[in-house]
């Protein structure tokens, strides 16, 4: 299989913006894969840093990249556009900060074809520095497994609704480009409205239904580096909110009543969690983070279902209680106590050393890996 003539080729698409500082290690990961017949496609969102003249670097000395300039309009649409540009027979979405392992293609691409799958989940190590763990060895989807329709759909699609079934991230796996095909005529499968947090979720809650067989195997498929974007208030966060109520549709459009109880328990705790934000990073007064709550619950679709499921529960949490309620000052001090208590947690202190490490160490890797760039030919 040296002739790159009658080997599949495979799309591996790279959505970039302002990541100078990561994206060089990122893009020398792809075209150092091991299977050499993939395409490359570098889709710039109007960045204003010089990540954009390294891929137009790597690009004059590797035919493989293409690299698409376009204005700003979010990570969404930029892995859209790399799609509708791309013209392998598979495709793969690569974050811009993170890193392929040398097999990663080859090995997920030997068990799309040996299998004849749509979809291969690859196992996932989240790089702090040096330090490398494996972090989605908790999800149940079983290993090693053809998974085929109809169990496909019927016993998995809840994974979408609770978060322990299998990863719903758009990387560290390859699609089958004719199924993603299908499913882009059928139905909106990149949105605007959900750029970061929830965009890669979307994506795939709207595939599943068209996806004939996966399979999942715990050969390593990517490496996410922890902490490439800036850890603080994250404003994207609302995008799960808007989630929820795409979610709520497609629950009742493909009947999948058993979910229910997962979304609405989940949308809660999402509730009250930004709220935390909004108090954590002094983003909003008292009066701010009560207007949230009345807006949230007024604007969104499945509020209406959730509070008759609730009312008829016999699962209700301080904080169902309080939205039954509608007693938003009581919503407002919940939320308070839970961000004081958080703040007080030795999760709290240690997330914030290990950010302080994670950004010293990077801080070294970066000179260190400046000097190798300039001393080696690509």
């Amino acid at each position: 299989m040296n002739d790159m003539e009658v080997l599949p080729k495979v799309s591996i698409v790279v959505p970039l913006y302002n990541q100078e500082r990561y994206f060089e290690v990122c893009l020398r990961s792809i075209c150092n894969q091991s299977y050499k017949n993939i395409e490359i496609i570098v889709v710039n969102d109007g960045s204003s840093d010089n990540s954009p003249s390294i891929a137009k670097k790597y690009a004059q000395r590797d035919n493989r990249i293409i690299v698409i300039d376009k204005h700003n309009e979010g990570t969404a649409f930029a892995r859209r556009d790399g799609y509708l540009k791309s013209s392998g027979e598979f495709i793969a979405f690569v974050d811009n900060d993170d890193l392929l392992p040398p097999n990663a293609i080859k090995n997920l691409l030997s068990h799309m074809l040996d299998k004849d799958v749509d979809l291969v989940l690859g196992s996932v190590v989240k790089k702090l520095g040096f330090i490398k763990k494996q972090v989605n060895n908790y999800y149940s989807f079983p290993y090693n497994k053809v998974i085929r329709q109809p169990e496909l759909f019927e016993k998995y699609y809840i994974g979408f609704y609770s978060n322990s079934v299998f990863p719903v991230n758009i990387w560290s796996r390859l699609y089958r480009k004719s199924i993603v095909d299908l499913a882009y005529q059928k139905t909106e499968l990149f949105s605007n409205k959900l750029q970061c947090m929830a965009g890669d979720e979307y994506f795939n809650v709207k595939l599943f239904p068209f996806i004939r067989a996966m399979y999942r195997t715990n050969d390593i498929s990517y490496y996410y580096r922890y902490g490439g974007t800036v850890n603080g208030f994250n404003r994207f966060f609302p995008e799960v909110m808007v989630l929820s109520d795409i979610r709520f549709k497609l629950l009742n459009e493909y009947k999948c009543k058993g979910a229910e109880e997962y979304l609405f328990k989940e949308y809660v705790a999402c509730f009250y969690y930004h709220a935390q934000q909004l108090l954590e990073y002094r983003q909003t007064d008292k009066n701010g983070v009560i207007e949230y709550f009345k807006d949230e619950l007024k604007s969104r679709e499945l509020v209406p279902a959730m509070i008759v499921y609730f009312t008829k529960s016999n699962d209700q949490s301080q904080g169902v209680k309080l939205i039954l309620k509608h007693d938003y000052e009581g919503m407002f001090n919940y939320a308070n106590r839970l961000m004081l208590e958080y703040k007080s947690s030795w999760k709290y202190k240690a997330k914030k050393c290990l950010n302080s490490i994670f950004n010293y160490t990077n801080d070294v890797i970066e000179f260190v890996q400046r000097l190798i760039n300039t001393s080696e030919h690509y």
